[in-house]
């Protein structure tokens, strides 16, 4: 237990510390991991933007938007830029395919990302400028994620750490692209960490992705509040009946201590190369492996599927038989059935149609899983069983996409075309990749989102 209070000043240092970081603080190793975490941002935001849960926030939302300023990605309306922050970060995250941080339960980019792209069409942002934003407010959001849920921190899982996290990362993202002096960091810090929510019951339904949406307006509107003199509390951080104290039973405060950026979190994230629940992943590519090595008949002949794996995977992923595509999202039965009798893991698979299929159904009745927390969370061992007595296993180390097996640059890109080319032409979609790997280069980082304007769609 951490019986040490934190500094009175943390807020004050946390905020100091992104005012007085410039782009030459960068390595070449976090250059390289923002531009993957933005290339991968910005296929979820364009595969995700004619999503059920897009649609409806749409039409809900967009004829009370105020001025057409902003691009929503992958749609022809253009709304003003909280609206914008919203619907594409509701976008980044309607297909579970976002980006997630190796130690703590955050999906930051989203949030972060969708920010500075509304952000960088009402000003003048420089591609260099939006980097070091975006590395800053993910750097924050992770920071204060691993301060009240990464151990020695004791958190509850029941808060989404997405929704307590990142809307305060894309408050400091947005403070610092504005260029908003230390106090006013601090203020839009305060701003959006008493507005920070979001809890896992939501998991399920739609409620659930407007977390991710809420996040980024939430820190836009922090910061832009805070740019015109509206404060923050003393110490939101710290307090007494602050952030660290409210959402950990034992906070470890010192993730939020100096080194800050030694190395940056944004190294620390891990692409998803399955549409589903980070922590199932390591069963999904077993089942995937098994697949490939037996094929679909095989999979016909299966007796029972006995799953060892982190308790984690269990804790998200436990409805056996989802009842709509926002449940199947993230549950581990179904995506453990349709790798095992499928051979594929795609976006396609999430679709009703499958979650209805009989065949998929009466699989997901013969898996069984045991949790040990001694099994890593990026590993799983999957027994098939038949009725001949025949038994095979696959071992997963280290699922792909995790933090030791990485998607390669290669494999970013050919997931961000297999998104994009769903809603905007080829022409458009290479443009925004393109200018996504260059963005250092960029006199105005908006040329990224305007390679999909809704003109060019």
């Amino acid at each position: 237990m951490n019986d040490k209070a934190p500094p009175d000043t943390l807020t004050h240092d946390v905020a100091s510390f992104v005012f007085r970081t410039t782009s030459n603080d960068l390595s070449p190793s976090s250059r390289e991991s923002a531009k993957r975490a933005l290339v991968n941002i910005l296929g979820c935001c364009i595969g995700g933007s004619h999503h059920e849960i897009v649609e409806t926030a749409a039409r809900a939302l967009i004829p009370l938007a105020g001025g057409q300023t902003c691009t929503l990605l992958g749609r022809p309306e253009r709304v003003d830029v909280l609206t914008a922050a919203l619907i594409n970060a509701l976008s980044s995250a309607a297909y579970s395919f976002d980006d997630t941080h190796s130690e703590a339960l955050l999906h930051p980019s989203g949030a972060v990302a969708t920010t500075l792209l509304a952000l960088a069409e009402r000003q003048r942002l420089t591609g260099s400028d939006f980097l070091l934003s975006m590395v800053l407010g993910i750097e924050i959001a992770s920071r204060l994620s691993k301060a009240v849920s990464v151990p020695p921190a004791r958190g509850d899982i029941g808060w989404s750490q997405t929704g307590i996290a990142a809307g305060v990362g894309a408050a400091a993202a947005a403070a610092k692209a504005l260029r908003l002096t230390s106090e006013q960091i601090g203020w839009a810090i305060g701003i959006a960490a008493t507005q920070s929510s979001g809890f896992r019951a939501a998991h399920g339904s739609m409620s659930a992705t407007l977390i991710f949406g809420h996040a980024a307006q939430t820190g836009l509107r922090a910061a832009i509040l805070a740019q015109h003199g509206f404060d923050g509390p003393r110490a939101p951080l710290e307090g007494k009946y602050g952030y660290l104290s409210l959402f950990s039973s034992t906070p470890h405060f010192e993730y939020l201590l100096p080194p800050l950026g030694s190395p940056f979190e944004v190294e620390a994230l891990a692409y998803k190369p399955y549409p589903c629940g980070a922590v199932i992943h390591p069963v999904v590519n077993a089942a995937l492996q098994w697949h490939h090595s037996q094929g679909a008949d095989r999979s016909r002949q299966i007796r029972e599927v006995r799953l060892h794996t982190h308790p984690s995977a269990m804790a998200l992923g436990f409805r056996r038989h989802p009842e709509n595509v926002l449940e199947a999202k993230v549950s581990l039965f179904h995506w453990v059935a349709t790798a095992l009798r499928y051979g594929r893991a795609d976006i396609a698979e999430g679709q009703l149609q499958v979650v209805q299929d009989p065949v998929i159904a009466q699989l997901r009745d013969r898996i069984n899983v045991l949790t040990d927390d001694a099994i890593a969370p990026e590993s799983a061992v999957l027994h098939v069983l038949f009725d001949s007595g025949e038994e095979q296993t696959v071992c997963i180390g280290h699922c792909k996409g995790s933090v030791t097996n990485p998607m390669s640059n290669d494999d970013i890109n050919e997931k961000f075309y297999n998104q994009a080319l769903l809603h905007i032409p080829m022409s458009e979609a290479a443009t925004m990749c393109q200018r996504s790997w260059r963005i250092e280069e960029l006199e105005d980082a908006a040329d990224i989102i305007r390679a999909a304007a809704p003109s060019s769609i």
